[in-house]
């Protein structure tokens, strides 16, 4: 009788333990972002000063291409009305980032302005287009 009662009473003991566990943690919610992903973005001394760059179409999207070529290139919002599309026609060999900004903003005479400066206490350069009227 004792043996019964030491089994029903382990067996309580066992229920009451499952009954009492914590909740589960709450699901994920949101955007997947993996975290184990590796940084790819090439460190300064690696980015290529002297580069080719080949591109026709509009001036912010050759800022984006740029920024593929050159990360540390920071495109900040246009200024102005864009009242007409202007295109760039580009086929440079061996400029630097400077050269190519000069390039496109003077295919821009009389529509737009590149404006750019560099910040180098930072490893920055930004750029944004000035449209005239």
């Amino acid at each position: 009788m004792t043996k019964l009662a030491l089994i029903f009473m382990g067996s309580a003991l066992a229920l009451t333990g499952c009954a009492g566990s914590p909740k589960p943690p709450p699901a994920v919610v949101g955007e997947y972002r993996p975290i184990n992903q590796p940084y790819f973005k090439p460190p300064s001394p690696l980015t290529p000063k002297i580069f080719d760059f080949k591109f026709r179409g509009g001036a912010e999207d050759a800022f984006r291409e740029l920024q593929e070529i050159q990360p540390q290139l920071t495109i900040l919002p246009s200024s102005g009305k864009n009242e007409r599309r202007k295109l760039v026609s580009l086929d440079l060999r061996q400029v630097s980032l400077e050269a190519a900004l000069y390039e496109i903003g003077k295919q821009g005479k009389g529509v737009f302005e590149v404006i750019y400066k560099n910040d180098p206490a930072a490893s920055k350069d930004y750029v944004f287009i000035k449209y005239l009227k």
